[in-house]
């Protein structure tokens, strides 16, 4: 590529990147470059910070002292475009921000890629910089230059609302693919701000929660990521996060904003998440540099002495920095955003991303890949009913995909595919009609009873005859105090026989007993993440008569309903699928059940069971077709008391456009199942780390201790003892491959401590994806360490009979440890053994390293 006159390097990477990935969507490439070409001259009237061809940081102090102190002021206080018009006659564009973790947030013809745990289970680093440059480049097109994201929050919760929306449970691992999205992000002329920094990890009780945890596992678990992508990345900002840790807010505590900018080395600015909770003006004191996402930040405690001038003008330089290193400044967005930024180039790498992140999780008897000549029966939601991304912040609009159901179809022909509902997942169900219940007294309804108080104690301070048990965001009834509880009584008669679906949406607790069974008992603070299509409902199953009333109890209280108050709907499914699906799935040479999970933002998930009456339907179908095939259209981890009556399981995740047609390719072979686990699935509901227990409310302060230290994920599996229902790394391929002995060079210079190399051959008849691993075990310390750590990763794609010598280097932080009392990092001397394999479980012993 000719480089033309004037063009800084991040600029021709820029052009080149866009044009690599398909960005040519007419604002990331030559209008770009033609742009900051005409910058190269820009040193006018004395301006040298427009000059193109300096270094950002010379750009940044020029620019600093031309502007006066209420020009600085309204830099780290600007909210919206129009905030930075004042600003405007220097050059600095208005910052237009996005959630932009899987692509964007709000916006439609745009593409809805892979979630980003999807992604982090190609485990390929070039794939995330490619996925990155494409939402970058259509951020762009759009008008937006600060993308929030990516998110490099350590999975430590399967049962984490935004669990997807991170990398998963290993540092290094979500490190790389950080860093990689961050330099796609970044390629385009525009900022990443890493989120959430720090500690993360749940949405119940977000606002207030309160984290008890170690100087050592913020540096070794929850730090080590953000550093990676600003270090390796170019991350030119960063989000603080919700929580406090230790006691003190983490975007008003110096001591963690110190370790951000100082130690993880970030030059550019930490910004907040929309209205943290704390002090505005000790945040700003304390080192947060951008009001972007915090409005009601006082101004005047700028000019009135509780904001030093100096840690204003340190801000305002960092935002600086950032807008000229990440070529914003230099090259303006679009006068008007573009309509459609989505390109088929974009929409194929959604799709080869999902492929690449599907994981085989079992396939007895090489039942998959399936042929295109066998009758195939789809059963669950697996049309335009799939989910496609997390919802909330980073819930992207999928436009009109194809769906799963379409996919299959065109794989093996109409005439061989038979569709049975079966179950309608994880949704919001169909109010109870009151002509089904009927109130103790007689007539439809049921009686209710209401207390002050949220224990049901003491005489009713109201009673009340109501149609159904239905009001959303406010009292039932007139009068009740701030805190108070219902039982509703009677009894409810279904039309038919068989198993019925019960499900609420609920903010408050609430216990649901039909005939002497409770079908749920549970809290929600919220049933909508507000960005999404769907509703998140609380609910179970039960088995009743036809025509045969019986009695029914519902209890309601105001604990932890959240700020939107309380809310409580409940619906039922009467008529149950599953009967018509296993007619259809016995009809069939095999069966495909695609079942899925909501999850989204401000709504941890209570448990890894798949919700409502799923697990029941794969029982059944695959009581009558022993040759069933699962795919989890799921969020991660899910138990599956069925696993050993199934011959094939895909874990697919949720990818976006991608959602039928990756999955369609996977099951019939025309792509490897190219993904591995980026975290540990448990085997039972009580395996990992100790689980918060307090308020779920966003309006209520919790406290959760994090006494698992340094060992969350697989780490916590091996020094308990425990075995996972499928390890970390974990993933099958339609292909074999064979390892030679690896071999393991101790290397004694800078950041490096060992070099791996290990020659992997493609023994099958197909071409596949093989992810070496590298684990190191315990150092040489009295200190506990843990007993496997990922030291160093590389995916390859083999040919039949092909070969390929990896080559892995293991860095000297993998070898180390936080010392506490020192307040640093420390590489004990002596011998590490390293491990290699597929997985973590099934990494074997390959050499040690010498540390000196």
């Amino acid at each position: 590529m000719n480089r033309p006159r004037g063009m800084t390097r991040r600029q021709v990477v820029a052009v080149s990147v866009a044009a690599f990935s398909g960005a040519a969507i007419g604002t990331a490439g030559a209008p770009a470059a033609a742009a900051a070409v005409g910058q190269a001259s820009a040193d006018r009237n004395g301006q040298p910070w427009r000059d193109p061809g300096l270094p950002a940081h010379r750009r940044a102090d020029a620019l600093l002292r031309a502007m006066t102190f209420e020009e600085q002021v309204t830099l780290v206080t600007a909210v919206d475009a129009k905030d930075f018009a004042p600003l405007g006659h220097l050059g600095i564009p208005a910052m237009t921000r996005v959630d932009a973790s899987d692509g964007l947030r709000g916006d439609t013809g745009v593409t809805a890629f892979p979630a980003p745990n999807a992604l982090a289970a190609t485990f390929d680093t070039d794939l995330a910089q490619r996925y990155g440059a494409a939402v970058g480049a259509e951020a762009r097109a759009k008008g937006w230059n600060v993308l929030l994201g990516p998110t490099l929050d350590i999975d430590r919760d399967p049962r984490n609302g935004r669990e997807c929306e991170g990398y998963g449970e290993d540092p290094l691992l979500s490190g790389s693919i950080g860093a990689a999205v961050t330099r796609g992000f970044q390629s385009q002329d525009v900022i990443a701000q890493l989120k959430h920094f720090t500690v993360y990890n749940q949405e119940n009780a977000r606002y207030y929660l309160d984290v008890r945890i170690s100087e050592r596992a913020l540096r070794e678990i929850h730090y080590p990521a953000f550093e990676q992508a600003i270090r390796e990345g170019g991350a030119l900002s960063v989000m603080g996060s919700y929580p406090m840790v230790n006691g003190v807010y983490c975007c008003q505590d110096p001591h963690i904003i110190g370790a951000l900018k100082e130690d993880l080395g970030l030059e550019g600015y930490l910004g907040t998440d929309f209205y943290p909770q704390g002090d505005r003006v000790e945040s700003f004191r304390a080192g947060v540099d951008s009001g972007a996402l915090i409005p009601d930040t006082p101004k005047e405690a700028f000019t009135d002495g509780r904001i030093p001038a100096e840690r204003t003008r340190d801000a305002a330089r960092r935002i600086l920095y950032a807008l000229f290193a990440s070529g914003a400044y230099d090259n303006p967005l679009p006068d008007a955003p573009a309509e459609i930024v989505t390109s088929g180039a974009h929409q194929r790498l959604a799709r080869v991303t999902g492929e690449g992140a599907t994981v085989l999780l079992r396939n007895e008897g090489g039942l998959l890949p399936l042929s295109g000549r066998q009758t195939v029966a789809v059963i669950g939601p697996a049309g335009k009913d799939a989910i496609t991304g997390v919802e909330g912040s980073s819930y992207v609009d999928p436009g009109d995909f194809t769906t799963a159901l379409e996919a299959v179809r065109a794989k093996a022909g109409a005439d061989r595919v038979l569709f049975s509902q079966g179950s309608l997942g994880d949704v919001a169900l169909p109010l109870i009609p009151a002509d089904v219940l009927t109130a103790p007294a007689g007539g439809a309804g049921l009686r209710a009873e209401f207390f002050a108080g949220e224990d049901f104690e003491g005489a009713p301070i109201a009673t009340a005859v109501t149609p159904t048990v239905d009001f959303r965001s406010g009292d039932p009834v007139e009068g009740l105090p701030a805190s108070w509880s219902a039982r509703w009584t009677g009894t409810i008669t279904p039309p038919v026989t068989g198993w019925v679906r019960v499900a609420a949406l609920l903010s408050g607790a609430a216990k649901v007993v039909i005939d002497g069974t409770t079908v749920f008992s549970g809290s929600r603070y919220l049933w909508d993440s507000w960005l999404g299509p769907n509703e998140s409902a609380i609910g179970g199953v039960v088995e009743l008569e036809g025509g045969r009333p019986v009695p029914l109890t519902v209890e309601y209280s105001t604990r932890d309903a959240g700020d939107r108050g309380p809310s409580m709907k409940l619906g039922w499914q009467p008529h149950s699928l599953i009967p018509a699906a296993v007619e259809t799935a016995a009809k069939a040479d095999v069966a495909v059940v695609f079942v899925n999970n909501y999850t989204g933002e401000a709504i941890d998930r209570d448990d890894l069971s798949l919700p409502g009456d799923q697990d029941r339907l794969i029982e059944a179908v695959a009581a009558a077709n022993p040759r069933t095939v699962v795919v989890l259209n799921t969020s991660g981890p899910m138990l599956m008391p069925w696993l050993n009556r199934v011959r094939g399981v895909l874990q697919a995740w949720y990818l976006g456009a991608a959602t039928g047609t990756a999955v369609a390719n996977v099951l019939y072979g025309d792509a490897d199942p190219g993904g591995r686990l980026p975290v540990t699935f448990p085997a039972r509901e009580d395996q990992g780390p100790t689980r918060y227990t307090g308020s779920k409310s966003d309006g209520v302060g919790g406290e959760v201790v994090y006494d698992e230290g340094v060992h969350v994920g697989y780490r916590w599996y091996y020094k308990h003892g425990e075995t996972p229902l499928f390890p970390f790394g974990h993933g099958l391929s339609y292909t074999s491959f064979s390892s030679g002995r690896p071999r393991v060079r101790s290397l004694h210079r800078g950041e490096d401590a060992a070099e791996v190399r290990v020659e992997v051959r493609n023994t099958g008849r197909r071409t596949g994806s093989h992810v070496v691993q590298v684990y190191v075990g315990h150092l040489p310390t009295h200190t506990d360490t843990p007993a496997r750590r990922l030291a160093g990763f590389r995916k390859v794609t083999l040919s039949p009979g092909r070969r390929q010598t990896v080559t892995v280097t293991v860095p000297r932080r993998a070898v180390s440890y936080w010392h506490e009392e020192r307040g640093r990092w420390v590489t004990p001397r002596g011998r590490v053994a390293v491990y290699v394999g597929d997985s973590v479980a099934a990494a074997e012993y390959a050499g040690s390293i010498t540390v000196r």
